[in-house]
């Protein structure tokens, strides 16, 4: 970031269009209406820089002339020079794949104020030897390459690598202020998955990994912090006055100026106040626990002062956790927002800290009362810019003056960017506008101004990059211009190839290329990018007669003179391998804490293929992530084309959407001259333990709030012809399914079919009418496993089925869905507790008192650590045996749920019918 003298005289030198107030927020209305005054979606283009070979990108700074210096998690840095689109990979750390199993990496970039004279970036980066990340600054010389000898260590501090699933909240966001500040974000390294969705402070010994007392509540210790310091020319570092704790102070570190933070993923400075703006991810229950604390919630924050914004201890508007001991499964007392004390046995800093401050924003899952505007879903909060306007900047694609001070945020999850307006006299949130609600956003994860007064933002697309040469699928890095005073031309070609043996014959369409404005434009190709204007076709044809990686470069320019560029790689010499999998199929369902058999196939050109026997299996590499709502997280490497990998139970909570993702990579051998290529593919699975409100889509039904169902939503009104699906989906291995239902005062039947909603049936069940409001029945259904990845779809068919008056009285007319359980194996091994489940009787009048029991046997070297019966009627109950009365009418399965030692776990169900003792 830099002061607003400074980008006058940036844009002065680019002369080119290359185009939080007080810690406590004041007052919250219920909405936050859009100031109305901000220009319209039409006003803005969006123009792509980098839309192929992205491998996790992570963080960009666009330096004073004009390039855009980036960084992948897997250990590149990038130099793209926006003229030509050409790239270079100034320096790579060349991460294994051991390291890069959760969030290690390459985390933090920045640029120091001084690059354009000095060279000097900043970067966050995951030791590969020892378990600490490093803080350095390294030169970047005038090729645009970086020498590793260059680096100056700032400072570096121990991470709890290899204990659980601690690092999978690193943080990692680098900003300078315009006093030359660095700030660094760091996470709290604490495990986020075993503690049923809410706050880690597991204090049992040997469990550090899983208390985030030692880390965001201690004042000793540099995770889950922002920390800023005053970089030095000779590479060493002085700690600016005003952080939160003097230098000197016993127990506490000088660098911190904000602690109490989860994840704070990225954070930006405003280049004029200083603010220091920070988007903190919260835990992931759905709903709150009166024994445990809130439902998980994430916060907003601008920070003009130092302070302690409350993790692990409270979060959101300090909404407080309850002192739960993991020991004995007891809860204690809330926790004090406003006086938090550090007990923890891991906390080496001091006891007492400083009042848990409120963020300006927070919000769940669900729509928020205080904030409506942000809709609902995942919630991954992304930290911005702040736009300051520069009259003087000729630059005449800069955003206008309506966006000056505003503060620009995004969503990960919900694929969307908002705009804040903020009063910074009071900290007052102002308004909460939309910004480009019509555009298409994949994976929203970095924002910057440039220089230019342009927003440079990356998308991190979908699949990861961790395996040799794997990348994102769709991700981008791309420049939103201001255009209301004319719109570049668009520049968009495809090859019919873009890989092949030599001489390779390449037939390029230009045909999408255009002016918004609807001017006349001209072709320039320059099939080499070496400045040499090969063709002014439209759709040229070219032969690369040599060997070797081409960037083929098409400028499109109108009529007034304004030009727009776009490469693609192409390839002569080597070909794209083929890369899928066999098994498991995509759609495929298994339980996390399964163990997944799989295979994959590989097809070469110049390599041959597995089916041949002459592909080098350990260039295979498979990848396992927890799929989390719209995003996945990284989990484990495997190499090798066939084998088995265990999906980790990374337990989220109740309700969560979770499930398993599998991505395979191989990276063929190249030749000499011609470098490596790879080929991909990435197949979701499907958990068998489902709420319905998760579908992918659906037809006439609501998703609604209900404290009394799982995970504190279900799919309501759902009437005749209405239905939901789900997808992809695969029944290998699937002999059952049973579905948690609320009855509507009709009766009714639920079909299962699968391709479309009035495709093949499955099977199907009648739900008699509901005895009483909020009732609910879990029947079961056989269906018959079918292999094929495809949709499913449950579809409620009004038979005519009616209950009683009486009966019917309080219930709704619609049924409702709450979730789903399918019965089988799936594509998971038999590496599974084996279960038996069996009551005293399966039918009778209802008030019918059923004594369950059961047992299960573990897989070998592990044991039983678990039983809990889910009764099928919205309650549960632990242990093998137990005694449950059903006290209304219905169809109900009752399922003893074993977990071994490994968190694997399987079930076994018993169906029960009760009678209306009435009629």
């Amino acid at each position: 970031m830099m002061s607003a003298s400074r980008h006058r005289a940036v844009a002065a030198m680019i002369g080119m269009a290359v185009a939080v107030g007080s810690l406590a927020t004041a007052s919250v209305s219920a909405a936050h209406p859009g100031e109305g005054d901000h220009a319209d979606s039409s006003s803005f283009e969006k123009i792509p820089l980098v839309t192929e070979g992205l491998s996790d990108p992570f963080e960009l700074d666009v330096a004073d002339d004009g390039r855009v210096v980036y960084i992948e998690r897997t250990g590149a840095v990038k130099v793209l020079e926006q003229d030509t689109l050409r790239q270079t990979t100034a320096l790579d750390f060349g991460y294994s794949l051991d390291l890069l199993t959760q969030s290690d990496g390459l985390l933090g970039l920045t640029l120091d104020n001084d690059f354009a004279e000095n060279g000097w970036l900043y970067l966050l980066w995951s030791d590969p030897d020892v378990a600490k990340m490093n803080l350095s600054r390294f030169t970047m010389g005038p090729d645009n390459t970086i020498d590793p000898a260059s680096e100056e260590r700032l400072l570096d501090y121990t991470i709890w690598r290899g204990e659980g699933r601690a690092n999978s909240h690193m943080g990692g966001s680098l900003a300078m202020g315009p006093d030359g500040n660095l700030h660094v974000a760091t996470g709290d390294n604490a495990d986020p998955f075993d503690q049923s969705g809410y706050t880690p402070i597991d204090e049992r010994e040997g469990r550090r990994a899983w208390d985030a007392q030692g880390t965001s509540a201690n004042t000793d210790d540099l995770r889950g912090k922002v920390l800023r310091i005053h970089p030095e020319d000779d590479g060493t570092y002085t700690v600016p006055e005003g952080n939160l704790f003097a230098p000197g102070t016993e127990g506490a570190r000088p660098e911190i100026y904000g602690m109490g933070f989860r994840n704070p993923f990225r954070i930006t400075v405003d280049p004029e106040t200083s603010a220091v703006l920070v988007g903190d991810y919260g835990p992931d229950a759905r709903v709150a626990n009166p024994l445990r604390g809130p439902e998980g919630m994430v916060e907003l924050i601008r920070m003009t002062e130092p302070g302690n914004h409350g993790w692990p201890y409270c979060h959101a508007n300090n909404q407080a956790y309850i002192d739960y001991d993991f020991a004995t499964g007891e809860s204690g007392e809330a926790f004090d927002c406003a006086n938090p004390v550090n007990e923890s046995p891991n906390n080496t800093g001091l006891r007492e800290l400083p009042p848990s401050q409120l963020p300006l924003v927070w919000y769940g899952y669900g729509e928020s009362p205080e904030f409506p505007e942000l809709a609902s879903g995942g919630a991954a909060p992304m930290a911005g810019p702040v736009y300051r306007y520069d009259a003087e900047n000729p630059v005449k694609t800069k955003f206008p003056e309506s966006y000056d001070g505003h503060w620009f945020v995004s969503e990960y999850a919900r694929n969307f960017y908002k705009v804040l307006s903020i009063d910074e006299a009071t900290g007052d949130l102002l308004s909460i506008d939309p910004f480009l609600p019509e555009e298409s956003f994949v994976s929203p994860f970095e924002a910057e101004f440039g220089p230019d007064g342009s927003l440079y933002i990356m998308d991190f697309g979908s699949g990861r990059g961790a395996g040799r040469g794997s990348t994102n699928t769709d991700a981008g890095i791309y420049r939103v211009d201001y255009v209301a005073d004319g719109r570049r031309p668009i520049s968009s070609f495809t090859p019919d190839v873009e890989s092949g043996s030599a001489p390779l014959t390449v037939s390029f369409d230009g045909e999408a290329s255009h002016s918004p404005d609807g001017l006349d434009i001209t072709y320039a190709w320059d099939f080499e990018n070496d400045g040499v204007v090969d063709s002014t076709e439209v759709s040229p044809v070219h032969t690369y007669e040599e060997r070797g990686q081409f960037s083929a470069r098409l400028t499109v320019t109108d009529s007034d003179g304004l030009t727009g560029v776009a490469v693609q790689k192409i390839t002569a010499g080597n070909t794209r391998p083929e890369v899928s999998f066999d098994t498991p199929a995509d759609g495929g369902f298994a339980e996390l804490g399964d163990t997944v058999p799989y295979s994959v196939d590989v097809v070469d050109a110049e390599d041959g293929s597995t089916a041949a026997g002459t592909i080098d299996c350990s260039r295979v590499t498979v990848n396992t992530q927890l799929g989390h709502d719209t995003h996945a997280h990284p989990l484990d490497n495997y190499t090798g084309c066939s084998g088995s990998v265990f999906l980790d139970p990374a337990d989220h909570g109740v309700g969560q959407n979770v499930y398993g993702v599998l991505g395979a990579g191989y990276q063929d051998l190249g030749t000499e001259g011609v470098p490596e290529l790879t080929g991909q593919d990435r197949i979701r699975l499907q958990v068998k333990d489902k709420e319905a409100e998760f579908f992918s889509e659906a037809s006439g039904v609501t998703v609604a709030d209900d404290s009394s169902a799982r995970g504190g939503r279900l799919v309501s009104d759902v009437d005749d012809g209405d239905w939901i699906a789900f997808e992809p989906v695969d029944l290998t291995g699937i002999t059952g399914l049973t579905l948690g239902v609320v009855p509507g005062a009709a009766g009714a039947t639920v079909e299962v079919r699968t391709g479309s909603p009035t495709g093949p049936k499955i099977g199907q069940v009648k739900v008699g009418a509901a005895a009483a409001a909020g009732q609910v029945v879990s029947p079961s259904i056989d269906i018959e496993g079918q292999s094929g990845t495809t949709t499913l779809y449950l579809v409620v068919s009004d038979r005519g089925q009616s209950g009683s008056t009486e009966q019917a009285q309080g219930a709704d007319d619609a049924l409702a869905l709450d979730w789903l359980v399918f019965h089988g194996r799936g594509v998971a091994d038999a590496t599974a507790p084996v279960v038996q489940a069996e009551a005293s009787r399966t039918g009778g009048p209802d008030n019918l008192s059923v004594e369950l029991s059961g047992s299960a046997v573990a897989p070998e070297d592990r044991e039983i650590t678990s039983y809990l019966w889910d009764l099928g009627d919205g309650t549960t109950s632990e242990g093998q045996e137990v005694t449950h009365e059903y006290s209304a009418p219905g169809r109900y399965t009752a399922r003893l749920i074993a977990t071994d030692s490994e968190g694997t776990r399987d079930w076994a169900t018993v169906e029960l019918v009760v009678a209306d003792s009435g009629r």
